[in-house]
């Protein structure tokens, strides 16, 4: 093993960036202005205007849109990493699992 080979591994790599954005931060702090404490500092501010506060009851229609989404998301996952050398059939056999648990969930509402 050569020194280039040490020298461009990506934990040397890696580590080199953390300390580069460690001392980027260490001197930032440095040249910037001296922070001053106010009230308007502490409270929630969203898009220009003081936050109001606001009861939200989330609906469980999104839980089946992030199910499905999941669910579609790791079949082609599996899919697209399948080792060339297994039999069509498994490919076929997963999909038809996915499709019968899409359908399970849409049957559920």
């Amino acid at each position: 093993m050569t020194i280039t080979d040490v020298l461009t591994s990506p934990f040397v790599i890696f580590g080199v960036a953390v300390a580069i954005g460690y001392l980027m931060y260490f001197w930032s702090r440095t040249v910037a202005p001296a922070s001053t404490a106010g009230v308007n500092k502490q409270m929630p501010y969203v898009g220009g205007e003081p936050a109001v506060a606001q009861n939200f009851q989330p609906g469980y229609q999104f839980f089946y849109v992030a199910l499905f989404f999941t669910l579609v998301h790791v079949a082609a996952l599996v899919l697209a990493t399948m080792p060339s050398g297994i039999l069509p059939w498994a490919s076929v056999g997963y999909l038809a699992t996915i499709f019968l648990a899409v359908m399970i969930l849409r049957w559920e509402q």
